[in-house]
């Protein structure tokens, strides 16, 4: 494994991206839309998601995904 791609796993910044992408992908999977949501600087060497502003149209949309979840069993 070189250098970067090492970096690619540990590196707090590049983390955040990820997760930031994995979630804009979840929430697309249920039609929401959060256009502030990325990637931010690491805190204490923690990757930091900012998850930014949204419409109220969209966080009663994502309020109702995580209810329908928790009613299914999920977290």
């Amino acid at each position: 494994m070189t250098a970067s791609q090492q970096d690619l796993k540990t590196d707090p910044y590049r983390l955040a991206i990820v997760a930031a992408e994995r979630l804009r992908t979840a929430l697309a999977a249920h039609g929401i839309t959060a256009p502030s949501l990325r990637g931010g600087y690491p805190a204490r060497d923690l990757p930091m998601v900012e998850l930014g502003r949204c419409t109220a149209d969209s966080a009663d949309e994502l309020s109702a995904v995580l209810e329908s979840a928790v009613a299914e069993g999920g977290r």
